[in-house]
């Protein structure tokens, strides 16, 4: 009896052990379900590899004290002896390395070097030269959770002046390392939400940025101060070509959120330098992989499925994000 008792405890583990690993798995199946490539459309075959850069200064987010490491996916086209300018891409809050790599592929193959940069304690996830790992800090999910720029605009001040610097530090830090090692470049700076806001503080710090792409990004470094609960921004032109490019999420709101002051100002401007454009039916990861990657995450974010098919709407951006980027040179 007493062996009895123990096969079937054991059987019982077992198959518990079973349905925990089919729903572990069928749940990343759901989540991520399998998706082809988008090919690319350029001459040259591509690859990728990381590398690493250490900052001269201290992590913000490290408990230690230790030196800040990033984490740099170069996208490179095989082969090709073009000297065309770098992009450099900066991923959106939680986002990740290939927050947009179908985008990076596309502009390999047609020649361009890409730098994706994982920036830690902002990133889903991160990896270090020793082959650790790390996600998101709890500080800075908290902040995220804690934003009301309408409400509380003071405190949101603080907040957007606390990541700025850090995202202008880890894009300094990229640019002039390839800087060292390749000698002068000319850049050009990509990227989507806070992604972007960083994008755009390159574009008004550094004389070697041509350009700069954000999709749906506010004008974060633009705000100097905020008197009478409302931001206050630098509104002087840009001297250097900007593609501003908005889905559903926040083209409808330009001018009512306060953070987005500039956006809705060089909106309505007619300065040649400004590109703007609104993609319908999709929301705000929909400018994004992910929206590829995972519908039903996609989903959860923007609070519903959108309309337009992943695929074709990602193809897009890449042939408008390439195209403008072609009229630089």
């Amino acid at each position: 009896m007493k062996n009895i008792f123990k096969n079937k405890k054991v059987k019982r583990v077992v198959i518990t052990i079973a349905v925990v690993v089919v729903v572990i798995i069928a749940l990343r199946f759901i989540l991520f379900p399998p998706v082809k490539a988008i090919p690319t459309t350029g001459k040259y075959k591509i690859a990728s590899e990381d590398y690493w850069v250490t900052e001269d200064k201290s992590d913000p987010y490290s408990k230690d004290g230790s030196n800040r490491q990033l984490q740099v996916r170069k996208w490179y086209p095989i082969d090709s002896t073009e000297k065309k300018p770098v992009v450099v891409a900066s991923h959106g809050s939680c986002g990740t390395i290939e927050n947009n790599v179908t985008l990076y592929r596309e502009l390999a193959s047609y020649g361009y070097i890409v730098l994706a940069v994982a920036h830690p304690g902002q990133a889903a996830r991160v990896k270090y030269e020793n082959g650790k790992s790390g996600g998101p800090s709890g500080e800075f999910l908290k902040e995220v959770g804690a934003l009301k720029p309408d409400e509380e605009p003071e405190k949101a001040y603080e907040v957007f002046r606390k990541w700025m610097e850090i995202r202008i530090d880890d894009m300094n830090t990229v640019m002039d390392d390839w800087t060292s090692r390749e000698g002068a470049s000319q850049f050009i700076v990509e990227g989507h939400s806070l992604g972007g806001s960083a994008a755009y503080a390159m574009a008004r710090i550094r004389d070697d940025v041509i350009g700069c792409i954000a999709l749906e990004s506010p004008f974060m470094y633009d705000i100097k101060g905020v008197e009478e609960d409302k931001f206050v921004f630098d509104d002087s032109d840009y001297n250097v070509p900007l593609l501003n490019i908005y889905s559903d999420s926040s083209y409808p709101h330009l001018k009512e959120w306060l953070q987005y002051g500039n956006n809705a100002k060089f909106l309505d401007s007619t300065n040649p330098l400004y590109t703007n454009i609104h993609y319908e039916n999709i929301g705000h990861m929909g400018l994004c992989d992910l929206s590829q990657a995972s519908p039903i995450l996609t989903a959860i974010f923007d609070g519903g499925f959108q309309k337009a098919d992943a695929k074709e709407q990602l193809t897009t951006i890449n042939k408008d994000c390439l195209e403008w980027i072609m009229s630089l040179q």
